[in-house]
């Protein structure tokens, strides 16, 4: 992976996939900017990877705190963006506007917004690119899923927009199954232990997914050797739409 030495920004870097990609990057000696509303999670994260991770606190809700990030990161000449960060729960259809907004604003919203706002900082990359972390979600209906999967399922389309808005870069999708994070709680009520394992028995893989099973991805879409690889959704879901699983995450 020719990667080394390049500049990272990850959003929902606090825990989870983000925490992993961070330190998949750091591990081969990028720079990683961390990003997450969670201060509490991103410091103990740079206390593990030290002087290699930079950390920023940021509402993605909020279009304003995305523009006030990029004042902030001004001078930074970005490489990779990986637009990570994520949320979701089951819902009926009594939901409410603040169920809406809460499930579009992060999983799609931000970022469209990330986009706008760094789009100066990526140009000065000799070789850009964009990650979304989306969800299989996208391709697969399940009740009461709704908000959650047409929110993933614009973030894939925005970034087949990409490719042909901003030839400039490179951007892809990637498309997770059932990882084991912190959002696998939002949609069922079960024990954990007891849905994972549940989850496990359904999915062809035998396994629910890992973190770094998706941070894998995430580093070989970003390197010299996905460069011809563009515009692409990468399903990562140990088989899950070749099954009745009723979640993809």
């Amino acid at each position: 992976m020719e990667l080394e030495g390049k500049t990272v920004l990850v959003t929902g870097a606090a825990g989870g996939i983000g925490a992993q990609t961070c330190r998949q990057f750091v591990a081969q000696g990028d720079t990683v900017v961390a990003v997450d509303r969670s201060l509490s999670g991103l410091s103990r994260l740079q206390s593990e990877l030290g002087n290699s991770l930079r950390i920023a606190e940021c509402d993605l809700g909020d279009e304003q705190a995305i523009a006030t990030l990029q004042r902030d990161l001004a001078d930074l000449t970005l490489d990779v963006l990986v637009n990570n960060a994520g949320v979701g729960k089951f819902a009926d259809y009594d939901f409410s506007a603040e169920d809406f907004d809460w499930h579009f604003h992060i999983n799609t919203r931000a970022p469209m917004f990330m986009v706008k706002y760094f789009r100066e900082n990526l140009q000065r990359s000799a070789a850009p690119n964009i990650v979304n972390i989306a969800s299989v979600a996208a391709r697969m209906e399940w009740a009461n899923h709704f908000l959650y999967s047409t929110a993933k399922a614009a973030l894939e389309k925005f970034t087949y927009h990409l490719v042909k808005d901003l030839p400039w870069l490179r951007a892809n999708a990637i498309l997770p199954g059932v990882i084991d994070t912190a959002i696998l709680s939002g949609f069922e009520d079960m024990d954990l232990d007891e849905l994972r394992a549940y989850l496990a028995a359904e999915i062809p893989c035998k396994r629910i997914g890992e973190p770094a099973d998706i941070a894998n991805a995430v580093i070989f879409l970003s390197s010299d050797k996905a460069s011809y690889i563009n515009g692409a959704s990468l399903i990562i879901d140990g088989g899950v739409m070749h099954s009745n699983t009723w979640v993809g995450l």
